[in-house]
């Protein structure tokens, strides 16, 4: 039997850095309709839901056509926002799609999910980037990720990890926010006890690793740009407007809705 795939978008208004930000206008799309859009290019998923605390948001998706439904705003982390909201779901698998990521590409998902498909065992995947540059390896904004042989993830953390004592080669990828969980694992995730290594380093998915639950890691060259900040919008623009990739991506969403 085929399994439902679902993408849940999360998003609310009161971003610390960015008040306000997932209706913030990007080449006069609202950011969570360009988000939202991009995820509907995904040609693996069955539907595409936007969860949010905030009225606002809902009454914009809506306008445009989309599907949102409303959660409570009392949620810490996006992934238990994404759970009360797939608690009233039809789907298998939840894939969390972050709703300041304007410039991703949606055909991305059907490469995270395909694990999940293919193995039973498997309950959650991540997608990882590979770091290049060593100042990202310092950044504790950066969470970076350390793989196994076989794919599994090892350790998520702020710090500059691995400690390279003898030089060679060693890759260190970047955590992202797109990540896929099969249903039953994602209520059971929301309602493991928090760890003392997802405590300290700030890194929700530590919980996963700490109660002994495999992370699979997909590995994805492209790198997207985030919008943390009001700043980063005038950068995406820029992106949308001289990338002949991203702006015919941009062009292909404006008839979707």
């Amino acid at each position: 039997m085929k399994k439902r795939i679902v993408a849940i978008i999360p998003a609310r208004m009161a971003a610390s850095r960015f008040p306000g930000k997932p209706l913030a206008k990007i080449l006069n799309l609202p950011m969570i309709e360009h988000v939202r859009r991009r995820t509907l290019l995904s040609g693996i998923l069955d539907d595409v839901v936007v969860a949010t605390c905030d009225q606002a948001i809902i009454d914009t998706v809506h306008a445009h056509g989309g599907k949102a439904v409303m959660t409570k705003d009392t949620h810490l982390r996006c992934t238990d926002r994404v759970e009360e909201a797939a608690a009233h779901i039809d789907a298998d698998i939840v894939v969390i799609v972050q709703g300041d990521e304007p410039l991703f590409d949606g055909s991305i998902i059907e490469k995270l999910v395909t694990p999940l498909l293919a193995n039973d065992k498997l309950v959650c995947s991540n997608l990882l980037t590979p770091i290049t540059d060593p100042k990202d390896i310092l950044d504790v904004d950066i969470v970076k990720a350390l793989m196994d042989t076989t794919s599994q993830v090892l350790y998520f953390s702020r710090a500059a990890v691995p400690h390279v004592r003898v030089q060679s080669q060693c890759p260190v990828y970047r955590q992202t926010g797109l990540s896929a969980f099969t249903k039953y694992f994602l209520t059971k995730f929301s309602n493991l006890a928090p760890t003392p290594l997802e405590i300290v380093e700030s890194v929700d998915f530590l919980r996963i690793l700490e109660h002994r639950y495999p992370i699979y890691g997909v590995v994805d060259p492209r790198r997207s740009v985030g919008v943390d900040r009001p700043d980063d919008v005038g950068i995406v623009e820029d992106i949308l407007k001289n990338d002949p990739v991203q702006r015919k991506i941009f062009e292909g969403i404006l008839s979707l809705r």
